[in-house]
């Protein structure tokens, strides 16, 4: 394995840890834990309304128990590895309850992870779409 084969496995890894303590994080609803793991500037896009949703209001609706994920799992991921750059597509299960409404939710989703000056990847923005089953 050359150098850059090496940093570029080295960076998935990194970038993948920090994913799965975003998703843990979401599911246990650790709005401070989340605070660590996001750039200011994060934006979050709902794959249900696109509506989008700036850092402050996103980690709000975990304090207020607006927003609990059952299950926010990812699979089938792609890195695509620059210098302080990963962008990471691939697919996502969800299972939660917005405003006490059982939601289930299989998406695609894009996101943005940034490198800080400190090594620790942050995630920038995440945009999820609705897979919607085809129709017979």
């Amino acid at each position: 394995m050359n150098k850059e084969t090496m940093m570029t496995t080295n960076v998935k890894h990194d970038v993948r840890a920090a994913v799965q303590r975003w998703l843990d994080a979401t599911m246990t609803a650790a709005a401070d834990a989340l605070d660590a793991l996001l750039t200011p500037d994060f934006t979050y896009t709902h794959a249900t309304s696109a509506r989008v949703d700036e850092r402050e209001a996103w980690q709000e609706s975990f304090r207020t128990g607006g927003r609990i994920y059952k299950i926010f799992a990812i699979a089938d991921e792609r890195y695509l590895v620059y210098a302080g750059v990963v962008v990471l597509s691939g697919s996502a299960h969800q299972e939660m309850s917005p405003r006490g409404e059982p939601v289930e939710l299989n998406t695609r989703f894009t996101s943005v992870w940034l490198q800080g000056a400190d090594g620790a990847w942050r995630c920038s923005a995440w945009q999820g779409t609705r897979i919607v089953p085809p129709q017979a």
